[in-house]
């Protein structure tokens, strides 16, 4: 008879123990998913960049890039100036003063430097932390000699 009163209170007491850490952890995890969604972000493109490659005062050929990138939106209500254009203007000058791209190889061209450069760039020009990141849908190469043979518009 004791033993089945010990066993009884036994299962009583793990019975109770789970459902408090079950609401323990439940409140965890409502904590955790409102502070992700207290940061509202929205994804955006910008247009089609085409970058010149100068060599000898020769137009050689252009990079072409295309940029996705992720904007704070509570950020970017206190900023000076939207970064969208801002963002095209400094990848520009990216690709234009950088003479170490090798245009024949871009596989090496480190694309996550170029990222944070943008990012850091951007930001400081509009004096928030509006950007949040940077990712490139396209970065191509087309060589002059490619461009002449397309009919115009």
């Amino acid at each position: 008879m004791i033993r089945a009163v010990v066993i009884g209170l036994a299962a009583t007491v793990a019975t109770i123990a789970a459902e408090v850490g079950t609401d323990k952890v439940l409140a965890l995890r409502e904590g955790h998913s409102t502070a992700a969604v207290a940061r509202a972000t929205e994804a955006r493109k910008t247009h089609e960049i085409n970058v010149p490659r100068i060599k000898d005062g020769v137009i050689k050929g252009y990079a072409v890039m295309l940029l996705s990138y992720t904007v704070d939106l509570s950020a970017l209500r206190t900023a000076a100036m939207a970064p969208d254009s801002i963002l095209v203007d400094e990848a520009f000058r990216y690709v234009y003063d950088d003479d170490t791209i090798d245009f024949d190889h871009l596989d090496r061209f480190d694309l996550a430097r170029m990222s944070k450069a943008l990012i850091r760039a951007v930001n400081a020009r509009v004096k928030a932390d509006v950007v949040v990141d940077v990712g490139v849908q396209e970065f191509t190469y087309a060589p002059i000699s490619d461009t002449h043979g397309r009919p115009g518009p």
